[in-house]
């Protein structure tokens, strides 16, 4: 049994592909690109914008950055409520919840936005905290991230802490790994979570596919939301 639980937000949490293509499509058009292969917006869907505007649509530069916040204008503007939560997550995470476990967001999403959707669906019920990049940074790794959200997990521990020897048993960011696990339905959630020394579960329901999952480490698969608890 894991005691601090890190879940991505994108295909984990939140059943997010209307909010991403329509986000993305608005800010496409509005530089001027017309595109009408779904397959290649469909790519959007879990990766950094970054990768999303350029790698797939070669933006750079400033004309990535205008991308980039376009994007994020349609979103922050009402883009964010068409992505409804799984069925079945909020009973999962209520469970995880009630048993004592830790839970954390851990998305590449800008932690305002993150918050964002966490507020707009009520996760602070079930969330000790929501980690994501600083507005400022364009990318953040999925391992800064997790580092990210075990630091937290310590402050928290050490903050209820009141007795001299518990303050002399002070726990370490490779402790939480050990009793941590990394739930996301992409490569990027699975290949950080392995690297770091995490038990990695891979969120099939999501938008990445068995194989992916697979390959990048994942050492199980939960098929829906609810099989979440067999793997933690």
């Amino acid at each position: 049994m894991k005691k601090y639980i890190f879940l991505d937000l994108d295909g984990t949490i939140t059943e997010s592909a209307g909010a991403i293509l329509s986000s993305a499509a608005y800010a496409l058009k509005k530089l001027g690109i017309e595109d009408e292969d779904p397959e290649k917006k469909r790519a959007f869907i879990g990766p950094p914008l970054t990768v999303g505007f350029g790698e797939l649509y070669g933006l750079s530069g400033d004309q990535l950055a205008e991308g980039i916040r376009l994007y994020r204008e349609f979103y922050v503007n009402g883009g964010y409520k068409d992505a409804p939560l799984y069925d079945g997550i909020e009973e999962t995470l209520m469970k995880l919840r009630d048993e004592g476990r830790i839970l954390m967001m851990v998305t590449s999403k800008p932690k305002y936005i993150a918050q964002l959707v966490a507020d707009y669906h009520g996760m602070e019920r079930y969330l000790s905290a929501v980690i994501g990049p600083v507005e400022e940074k364009t990318k953040a790794g999925k391992e800064d991230l997790i580092e990210t959200a075990a630091r937290e997990v310590i402050r928290m521990i050490e903050a209820e802490q009141t007795d001299v020897q518990d303050k002399r048993e002070l726990l370490t960011v490779s402790d939480i790994y050990r009793d941590a696990v990394m739930i996301g339905d992409r490569k990027y959630d699975m290949e950080a979570a392995k690297k770091l020394g995490l038990t990695a579960v891979g969120a099939l329901y999501g938008y990445g596919t068995r194989e992916e999952l697979l390959q990048a480490g994942a050492d199980h698969i939960a098929e829906k939301p609810k099989d979440i608890l067999r793997f933690c």
